[in-house]
């Protein structure tokens, strides 16, 4: 670790939970006959959650490079999924659980027609089993959001929209591919609300090429007139493979701003933002209290299950973490096939998940020392880490564990990539296989609901 004038820093950003979860690849190993398992599995009280992945889009960001077409959904896809969904059910595991959140994901899922959209919603209902308060988000660009589609949302419950909004700024949404202007954003947002969905939130993405300070400030002074319920906030990550990037390598845009620029920009959205109503939900959410509970990632942080359907979505059903193809052609192959489901998966174990679950607090802003508990000697391990992190700022204690500093919640996903890190390597000193086929006595770890500090 680093210091400098900005803050107490690493080398570099890790900006997403992606990179924190990164070293736990090693724990997994291949797991053949997916649909056998899937039968043999037996039914227990974990969380769930449904992910549906829709890999379309109108148009592509100039920003991404993701798994996403630029083109219109084939005319089949909710057949597909609808195929899918009717398969899963035909398993007891499956029709047998309790599904507290549903999310519609991509890619962008409104690229689906308004009746594509509501055959699929009523399918999940009726093969599925959603609890009466389940959460049904759906990630939408302003454009793609039209009268139809909002109607079939009211129909059948949807009760969470995440839009892409990324920034209100004319020239922001410009040199990000960004169809529409803020004004037409704005009305939308508005108009979601009028129309009685409470649980509506926006992705705002800070530090693009030439943001002033004034900018972020008129994003932040719309949002906090918008009544949102949330908004996720994201520093640009900007891939080589991007258009973006290649604006500015060529000159047509401004450069990124740097890292001590990144934190300026964070530290004000959360000065700003915390101190009117919204409070630290996640590393890179914040949220109205009693209005955005954002059910689904903490499902998974809690090592749930999330049944995943979609070309290119991935999931994971008891202990085996699953995905399917990312080719429309091998998606649709594998869905017309005689068992339907994909052929492998990788097999987890209740290391990975005690891991897991240990990211995900760290993720969430908090970490107790009862969550270290199966493991009496891994707290003295973990201490010298803990002392360097707390001598940087970036973590603070009280009598029942640790919490991340405003500090920390900017490096969050670099402090729990080092937990992560540093407990593996607790496990392999331990000795021997343990790492790879642990007994562990322990399936499910009780969630804290320790909101990260402000």
């Amino acid at each position: 670790m680093l210091k400098s004038k900005e803050s107490v820093c690493y080398k570099e950003r890790l900006r997403s939970h992606h990179d924190a979860l990164a070293p736990l690849h090693a724990l997994v190993r291949p797991a053949a006959n997916f649909a056998d398992r899937l039968y043999n599995m037996s039914l227990d009280e974990r969380p769930r959650t449904i992910y549906l992945h829709v890999p379309f889009c109108t148009h592509n960001c100039t920003f991404c490079n993701l798994n996403r077409r630029r083109t219109q959904p084939p005319d089949d896809y909710a057949d597909l999924l609808l195929q899918e969904i009717e398969t899963y059910s035909t398993y007891p595991y499956i029709s047998e659980g309790r599904y507290d959140a549903v999310y519609f994901g991509g890619g962008t899922p409104t690229t689906l027609s308004a009746k594509a959209l509501q055959k699929v919603l009523s399918a999940l209902r009726s093969h599925l089993n959603l609890t009466p308060n389940v959460e049904v988000t759906i990630e939408t660009t302003i454009s793609d959001l039209t009268e139809d589609k909002i109607t079939v949302f009211q129909e059948e419950g949807v009760n969470r929209f995440s839009l892409g909004v990324q920034t209100f700024s004319s020239k922001g949404r410009y040199l990000l591919g960004r169809w529409g202007n803020g004004e037409k954003a704005m009305k939308k947002i508005t108009y979601l609300l009028e129309k009685g969905f409470q649980d509506v939130s926006i992705d705002l993405i800070y530090n693009w090429p030439g943001q002033s300070e004034e900018d972020l400030l008129e994003d932040l002074r719309i949002i906090e007139s918008l009544n949102l319920a949330g908004l996720s906030l994201y520093a640009l990550i900007l891939p080589k493979e991007t258009v973006l990037y290649r604006m500015i390598g060529t000159g047509q845009c401004p450069a990124m701003g740097d890292i001590g620029q990144e934190k300026r920009f964070f530290d004000l959205i959360l000065e700003r933002l915390l101190d009117r109503g919204f409070i630290l939900h996640e590393l890179t959410k914040l949220v109205k209290p009693n209005r955005d509970e954002y059910k689904y990632v903490r499902i998974r942080y809690d090592n749930g299950d999330t049944l995943a359907l979609g070309a290119g979505a991935g999931g994971r059903l008891g202990n085996v973490v699953y995905h399917n193809p990312s080719n429309m052609d091998d998606y649709r192959q594998q869905v017309k096939s005689p068992i339907g489901l994909p052929t492998k998966g990788l097999l987890v174990n209740n290391i990975y998940d005690f891991i897991y679950h240990v990211v995900g607090r760290l993720e969430f802003g908090r970490l107790d020392w009862n969550d270290l508990k199966p493991f009496p000697k891994l707290q003295d391990y973990l201490q010298p880490l803990v002392d360097t992190l707390t001598a940087n700022g970036l973590i603070e204690l009280d009598s029942q564990g640790l919490f991340l500093t405003r500090d920390g919640v900017f490096w969050g996903n670099n402090i729990a990539r080092e937990f992560a890190t540093t407990i593996i390597e607790f496990f392999r000193r331990k000795g021997g296989d343990a790492i790879k086929h642990s007994d562990i006595p322990q399936k499910n770890v009780p969630m804290s609901h320790h909101p990260a500090t402000g």
